[in-house]
């Protein structure tokens, strides 16, 4: 189940390479992909078993009382992975029918069951960044915040946390007495997007500079400072991990960090994808069907 996870640790522990495999998340991906069914083991296993598993975090814990597994008392450790064990099997020999009698079995073993082979190996691999750059683009950053920032605070004719929605707020409605003020349920008023656009629509000038305030910083806290956190000691890359049961598309998804949601409509976002670079002798290329679902449609 998910062998992919347990092929790389393998392989950055005692570089084993495990070979052949079968994955029973794969097979359910390719069974049932868009039934709105979790690909998990949990969730296999309530759904295809009525099986109720032992949760990871059941044994673990949660929040600040949580444990790493080699501090999981013995037996608690051995039920959970015998369970493990126990219900994966269980499932292979379930779907495995399953694959012959749907007739899906040559799409899981000519294309779905070597991926998790190549995918592991892309992940170990990883990208390279140019980490001086992204530090530099954060420098960049936050200088043009400052001016933002300063322009803020005279229209108010105070110093105050930017960041803080309950504070600006207040400035915005109680202290300026714009229209369009709204409380939630927190009492506190709402600074989202659209009521900092409606602002800006009305002609206030402080809309525009805080709108663009808080575009550079979260470009730098979400993105440039998240990155640079990510950048691997012994390595120097990044090794993001790509769900193979995640999407209806069957595309992958990229998790921890994402690196399919840096922006590229803006320039500033643009900037940040210009640290991803490539290995001496070798190039980035970026490849993308063309307009593939109106083909089909058309075909079809």
């Amino acid at each position: 189940q998910n062998i992919k996870y347990d092929m790389t640790i393998l392989f950055l522990a005692a570089e084993i390479n495990i070979f052949p495999i079968h994955d029973t998340m794969v097979m359910s991906f390719i069974l049932d992909a868009g039934k709105e069914l979790g690909h998990g083991m949990d969730s296999l296993a309530k759904t295809h078993l009525n099986i109720s598993t032992v949760s990871y975090s059941d044994i673990t814990g949660t929040g600040k009382d949580k444990i790493t597994f080699d501090y999981v008392e013995l037996e608690k450790a051995l039920s959970y992975s015998a369970e493990d064990a126990d219900v994966t099997l269980r499932l292979y020999n379930l779907f495995r029918h399953r694959l012959i009698n749907e007739k899906m079995l040559s799409v899981y073993e000519r294309i779905e069951r070597p991926l998790p082979s190549i995918v592991s190996e892309i992940e170990r691999k990883g990208v390279i960044v140019d980490k001086l750059y992204l530090n530099n683009l954060s420098l960049i950053f936050a200088r043009k915040m400052k001016p933002l920032e300063q322009s803020i605070y005279e229209i108010c004719g105070e110093e105050f946390n930017i960041a803080s929605p309950k504070q600006l707020g207040e400035i915005l409605f109680d202290k300026l007495c714009f229209e369009g003020g709204k409380k939630g349920k927190s009492g506190a008023y709402s600074t989202s997007v659209d009521v900092l656009e409606n602002l800006s629509y009305q002609g206030h000038k402080i809309a525009d500079f805080l709108l663009e305030w808080r575009q550079i910083s979260k470009l730098i806290n979400t993105y440039i400072e998240s990155l640079i956190n990510e950048v691997n000691k012994k390595t120097l890359r990044i090794h993001t991990s790509y769900s193979m049961a995640a999407t209806s598309t069957g595309r992958l998804s990229s998790t921890d960090p994402n690196l399919q949601n840096i922006p590229i409509r803006t320039d500033e976002g643009k900037k940040i994808r210009n640290t991803f670079i490539s290995e001496k002798g070798f190039k980035l290329v970026s490849l993308d069907y063309s307009q593939i679902e109106l083909r089909l449609l058309a075909h079809i």
